[in-house]
């Protein structure tokens, strides 16, 4: 094998042509490019993260929203309860005091027709012993039989019906 010099020198100059390409690349294009690449990674990991981030803020959000409404019915029902115990005592005070006005009113009524009947019970016994008073008066005056007696009774009696 001989020693080709030329060879050899194209070698060495290909070599030094390729390294100092690869420097140049290495320094204009890799590093920009390795730069943005770098770049655009942390982006998309910053926007990932704030991503995961605004989903706990909802999550935490969206928890206070639960129990806040959770809290809410809670107090709803709660009044709805005292209500309906507020109205349940006071239809119970209503109707106590209707059944007591109700029983105040019924003893009024009884007291009123047992005074009325007494007074109509006086009244018939005065209207009877002065029908009676009138009869005997007239048999007495007349003094007449006893069938002629009770037509007269008969008369006076149905005279003062009729008026």
């Amino acid at each position: 094998m001989e020693f080709n010099r030329e060879f050899w020198v194209t070698l060495v100059i290909t070599i030094i042509n390729i390294l100092v390409l690869y420097f140049i690349l290495k320094k204009l294009l890799f590093k920009p490019v390795t730069k943005h690449m770098n770049e655009r990674s942390q982006k998309i990991q910053d926007a990932l993260d704030m991503a995961e981030d605004a989903k706990k803020q909802v999550e935490e959000m969206k928890s206070e929203y639960d129990a806040k409404l959770k809290q809410a019915k809670d107090e709803g029902q709660k009044i709805i309860d005292d209500y309906q115990k507020m109205a349940e005592k006071g239809y119970n005070a209503i109707m106590t005091s209707a059944r007591e006005e109700a029983n105040h009113i019924i003893e009024n009524a009884k007291s009123e027709l047992a005074v009325e009947k007494e007074q109509l019970i006086t009244s018939m016994k005065k209207e009877m012993s002065d029908l009676v008073l009138s009869a005997s008066e007239k048999v007495l005056k007349e003094n007449l039989d006893t069938e002629t007696n009770r037509k007269l009774i008969s008369d006076f009696i149905d005279h003062k019906n009729v008026s």
